[in-house]
């Protein structure tokens, strides 16, 4: 397998890198939260990895963190989730709102993420609710109540809605929410959010 990948990057995109690695060109298929847009071309970077192979093709996926890169390799153990479906997942929702979801049995809140049905946010839940956990040791669990979630979903499209990456937005909203409260009306939420992009 490999583990990661580090040399210039030759093109960036939302959905995928072209990184050169002693004069070859890798593309690597990337979830939106790991895009960033402010990454110079021809910066040398390490981007982690996980190689796919299939009977007619070889797919190289990358992660900027460690906890993505879990938890991808978790949702491809799921039956009936491949790799564009888990890129898909990592791209609609942040690691701990995910977690959260499943940790919590919500099915319901699972099926807002695109390409997401009743049924599949059940079998996420039931296969994943044992470990899900494991992805935690990179990043922490907070359990948000229901009113909480909504609002940090709201705030966090509207930031999306205006350019940020939605990891970016759902982290600087959860902070704002910790300090303000979540009595904090939604349009005050983006205002502070935004000052601190």
């Amino acid at each position: 397998m490999i583990s990661y990948l580090e040399g210039e990057l030759k093109e960036n995109s939302p959905t995928g890198l072209v990184v050169n690695v002693g004069g070859v060109g890798f593309h690597i298929h990337i979830p939106l939260s790991s895009y960033d847009a402010g990454l110079q071309l021809d910066t040398r970077i390490k981007v982690l990895t996980h190689l796919h192979v299939r009977e007619d093709a070889l797919a190289l996926y990358g992660f900027m963190t460690k906890s993505e890169r879990r938890l991808f390799e978790l949702l491809i153990s799921v039956s009936g989730i491949g790799p564009p479906m888990a890129q898909k997942i990592l791209s609609g929702t942040s690691i701990t709102d995910f977690q959260n979801q499943v940790a919590a049995e919500d099915v319901k809140g699972l099926t807002r993420i695109k390409g997401i049905g009743q049924k599949l946010a059940q079998r996420l839940v039931l296969e994943l609710k044992e470990q899900i956990g494991t992805v935690g040791q990179f990043e922490s669990v907070e359990f948000l109540d229901p009113a909480a979630d909504g609002l940090l979903a709201e705030a966090a499209g509207a930031l999306v809605g205006l350019g940020t990456p939605p990891a970016q937005a759902r982290k600087v909203v959860g902070e704002v929410l910790k300090e303000l409260g979540e009595d904090t009306g939604v349009e005050e939420v983006i205002r502070q959010a935004l000052r601190r992009l």
